[in-house]
C-alpha cells in the first residue's frame, strides 16, 4: 500500500474535469499498481498518518502553498515526516520535494524566475537502483512538466542531485537512503498546466506563461518518470 499525502486541494471549477491533487496518481503508475494499492491522507484538512508503517510507502503530492507558509498541519506533517523517511520509503513531488528538503535540513527559497513549460532535466548522477533499460532511455535526460517559482536552494544533508537544470539545479535527488523528491510535476496533464499557467499569467509573465504553454505540445518522459519512481520504490522495499 502507498500512502498519497495530498498536500492541497485544486480549484473547486476544475475538479470535475481534472480531479484533486492525490487524483492524478493512480492514472499515472497504472502500469505498476491498481488503484486499490492506494490509500489518501488529506494533510492540509489535518489528515496526518498516525504511524509511518500505516503504508509501505509515503507520496507527498503538489501544493498552492509555499513550504515557508508553515500552516499548523505542516508542522504536523514534517514531524511525522522526521520519523517515516527512517521506517519507508518516501517519494516528494514539488511541494513534497521542496518540504522533505526543508524538514531534513535543506533550505527553499523563491527563486527570481518561474519555472514553467515543459523542461529537460539533465542527468548528472545516474542512480544505480536504475534497470539498465532506464538507465538506457535516461542518457538524454527527461522532460517534466514544470510549475513553480519556489525551489531548493539548499539541498538536506546526505543529498544526492541525481538531474537538473540551469533554471533549477536540484531537479531530482535522493535525501540519503530512503528519500526520493522531483522539483517537477510528471503526474500532471498538459491540459491542467495549460489551466494554470492561463490563470497565473500575470505572476508568470505573458511572454514566459504563453511560451510554456507552447512548450506543451511536446510529450513529457511522464512513463519514464513513473518508472523511476516505482524502481526507487522496489528497490527500497526489497
Amino acid at each position: 500500500m502507498i500512502g498519497i499525502i495530498e498536500c492541497g486541494k485544486n480549484r473547486s471549477e476544475w475538479l470535475s474535469e481534472h480531479g484533486d491533487f492525490a487524483d492524478w496518481f493512480p492514472p499515472f503508475f497504472q502500469h505498476a499498481y491498481a488503484a486499490e494499492a492506494f490509500s489518501v491522507y488529506k494533510a492540509h484538512q489535518g489528515e496526518i498518518p498516525k504511524s509511518a508503517d500505516a503504508c509501505n510507502a509515503w507520496l507527498l503530492t503538489g501544493s498552492p502553498l509555499s513550504v515557508y507558509d508553515n500552516p499548523p498541519w505542516q508542522q504536523d506533517l514534517a514531524e511525522f515526516l522526521v520519523g517515516a523517511v527512517e521506517q519507508r520509503p518516501v517519494v516528494g513531488i514539488c511541494y513534497g520535494h521542496q518540504l522533505l528538503h526543508q524538514v531534513l535540513g535543506g533550505k527553499v527559497e523563491k527563486a527570481p524566475h518561474w519555472g514553467v513549460g515543459l523542461h529537460t532535466y539533465a542527468i548528472r548522477d545516474m542512480p544505480e537502483w536504475l534497470p539498465e533499460r532506464l538507465r538506457e532511455s535516461s542518457k538524454r535526460g527527461l522532460q517534466m512538466i514544470a510549475l513553480h517559482q519556489d525551489q531548493v536552494s539548499v539541498p538536506a544533508p546526505e543529498s544526492r542531485i541525481l538531474a537538473g537544470n540551469t533554471i533549477c539545479p536540484i531537479g531530482i535527488s535522493t535525501i540519503g537512503r530512503n528519500v526520493l523528491t522531483i522539483q517537477a510535476h510528471p503526474e500532471m496533464t498538459p491540459e491542467l498546466a495549460k489551466a494554470i499557467y492561463a490563470l497565473r499569467r500575470d505572476d508568470i509573465g505573458e511572454e514566459i506563461a504563453d511560451r510554456a504553454a507552447l512548450s506543451l505540445a511536446t510529450e513529457a518522459d511522464s512513463q519514464l518518470a513513473a518508472d523511476w519512481i516505482v524502481s526507487f520504490l522496489r528497490h527500497r522495499s526489497a
